[in-house]
Parts: structure tokens; sequence; C-alpha cells
């Protein structure tokens, strides 16, 4: 005998007398009726977080749906189509221990009446307490006569696969002219097991046709190992550019094969259709093998020139391949070298210099050198300064 505290057990006895006095939604024709769709009533369920199903009307619409569980609201909330005059409502309850329930809703419409109370009495019960089905034991089988097979071995079918050789005509990237005619011809080695005859074909398979005239039935027949030269008659499209087309073999069962390790590899002829566009290759330079030669001068000119003067120096060099660099250098009286100027790419090079207020010999000379790295050193000039008596 099951024993209930005094409030499940009043709620129990309300429940039994709403039940016996209607059936469906509860409600009248013109007030908010409610009804739970799931879970059925006096249904056993495993314990378990459940989705309790209810429906609400009222022809004004419904304004709130409230669910208690054994005397304790469970949920109390407006629907969401609260203006529709038939509202659904789904509430999750995850119950927390076996046992018999009392699921009891009602409805309020927008003018504040209330349904009648309409319920549910389920009972959860631990997973493990589920009645099972009785265990089907297997009827007894005989065990069937073992199956002898055959101890002979078919023979497997043969293995088509080619390998290129070369390419006895229009290698590839021939340079052809626009709408030539042109025979492109393979030489292929059978590299399978199956005999090539003339029901074996050159089919072409993928890229840019040029009339080719495939299929093209083999020549002649073709023992494994051997080789064959397969023909394609083509004509080269009009428009200039580079083009590609892909061959294969098709045996007499329709299925073709190439070359390579898969043996579907495609063997191609590739042409470039029109004359070379841009300059015309040259020639390499000659190799460098001669050093620059390389002059140099003064201005104004003469052996001796008065001190205070300003004085330009001038390089002017050349080479059968060119020069790189001309160094101009100057040591004044009592001085030590010094490069002045440097120029490069060219063949001429000149700095002016002072004044020079010392007496005494200045000299000068230039450097020039090409791109291998030969480099020339001019002759040395002299200039003589001299104080000038008034």
């Amino acid at each position: 005998m099951k024993v209930y505290h005094l409030a499940r057990l009043q709620t129990l006895v309300a429940f039994s007398f709403l039940l016996a006095g209607c059936a469906g939604p509860v409600g009248n024709a013109s007030g908010p009726r409610v009804w739970i769709d799931a879970p059925m009533h006096e249904s056993t369920h495993p314990l378990a977080p459940m989705e309790i199903v209810l429906h609400g009307a009222d022809p004004g619409g419904v304004a709130m749906i409230e669910l208690s569980v054994n005397g304790e609201v469970l949920s109390r909330k407006p629907p969401e189509d609260a203006a529709s005059p038939l509202t659904l409502m789904k509430v999750a309850w995850d119950p927390l221990a076996p046992g018999e329930y009392v699921l009891v809703a009602r409805a309020q419409n927008h003018a504040g009446a209330w349904s009648p109370q309409t319920g549910s009495i389920v009972t959860l019960i631990e997973r493990g307490e589920m009645e099972q089905p009785p265990a089907i034991t297997p009827a007894a089988s005989r065990t069937p006569p073992p199956v002898v097979l055959p101890t002979s071995t078919p023979t497997p079918a043969c293995v088509d696969r080619a390998s290129f050789i070369a390419d006895v005509t229009i290698p590839d990237n021939s340079r052809l002219s626009p709408g030539a005619p042109f025979t492109k011809i393979w030489r292929l080695r059978n590299d399978g097991t199956c005999t090539w005859n003339e029901e074996y074909s050159l089919v072409f398979v993928d890229g840019a046709a040029m009339n080719n005239n495939t299929p093209v039935s083999v020549p002649n027949t073709v023992m494994p190992g051997g080789t064959v030269d397969l023909a394609v008659e083509m004509v080269a499209p009009t428009v200039p550019g580079t083009y590609r087309g892909d061959y294969q073999i098709r045996n007499p069962h329709g299925v073709h094969f190439g070359v390579g390790a898969s043996a579907q590899t495609p063997f191609y002829v590739q042409i470039v259709v029109g004359a070379a566009s841009g300059p015309s290759p040259t020639a390499p330079p000659a190799p460098d093998t001669q050093a620059p030669s390389v002059s140099v001068s003064h201005s104004p000119p003469g052996g001796s020139l008065p001190t205070g003067s300003m004085i330009t120096f001038t390089a002017t060099a050349s080479d059968n391949v060119g020069v790189v660099r001309i160094d101009l250098w100057v040591t004044a009286p009592g001085g030590w070298p010094t490069k002045v100027r440097t120029c490069t790419d060219t063949t001429t090079c000149s700095h002016t210099g002072g004044p020079y207020n010392t007496q005494g010999n200045l000299s000068y000379f230039a450097v020039a050198a090409d791109a291998a790295g030969h480099e020339t050193t001019s002759s040395a000039g002299t200039i003589v300064l001299y104080v000038v008596v008034a």
C-alpha cells in the first residue's frame, strides 16, 4: 500500500473528481480550456527528463497556462502565441525520484477567467525495472554440409599496358604554320601481357583535337615486349598558340589504357602554331681579354703655372668592351697622392681643383677599369707651380 502526504492525497482526491466529471479538453464553450497531450494519463515511463505538452484554447486568446506537479507549480507563463484562440506549450520536467506523479494544468484568458483544472497521473520507474521482452531461445539448427570448392585455379585475364619509346615525328613544341597538315607518329612498346592486333585502336581522349583521323587501328600484331609505330593525321589550328592533344589505346572491350605505372597516363602531341614572337636572340658577347687605355691632360696648358691657379684635369679612356670606372689622382706640392674624382660608365672624367698656392711640382694621373677587372694607369703629368715676382 502506498502512503502519500496530506497535500498530495488531497490533490489525488480532487483530481479523481475532476477526471470523473469530464473527458477530453476541460472548460466550457465560452471560457478558456486546457488539456495535457503528453504524457498520457496512467502511463508509465523510465525515470528521465521529459517534456510535458499542453494545449490551451479560448476564443479571445490564452493569456496564461499554469502547470503543477504534485501540488507544486512547475510553470506559469503566457504562451508564445497568446493572441491565438488555440495555443501550444511545452514544459521541460526533470523528476528526481521514481514514483507516482499528478500533473495538473489550468489556463487563463485575457479577461482573467481561469479554466477548470485538467490533469494526468503518470508513474516513473527506474530504467532497470522496465519490463523486458522474454528472451528468445533460437531453435537448434543443422550445420550445412561443407561446400567443396574446385581445386583448379582459373586463368587470370591478360593485362593491357603501354610504354612510350620516342616521338618519331613532331617532337614536343614543334613550330608549324597555321592550318598546316602534319602526321604525328609515336613509337610505343607493349608492356602488358595481352597481344595487340587490329582490334586495338589509337583514340583521341582530351585536349586539342586538331582534325585528327582517329580511331586508327593498330597496323600489325604486337606481342608483349614488342614495339609499334602509331600514326595520326592532323591539321594545325589557324590561330597562333600552343596546342596539346592527349591519346590512348582502346582494347577490343572498349577499355582505354595508356602509359605510366597506372597504365592510365595518355601520350600526347604538342605543337606551337605561328612565328616566334619577341626579338631575335643575339650572340653572347666575346670575352673581354683586353685592358682599357687611358690618358690624362690639364688646362690651362703648359708645363708651368703661377701659384694660385685653378687647374682642370681631364682623363679619356677606351676599351674593346666598355669602361666601367675612371679615377683621377692629384699630388699637390709637398702633399700625398689624393683621389679627387671617380666617374663610372663613361669614357671621360674631369675635375677642377685649386687654387694651388704652394710653389713646387704638382703631379697627376688617372686609372681606368673595365668590367672584366682589368685596370690601366696613365702616364703621370707634372706642372711646376712658381711664384710671380712683381
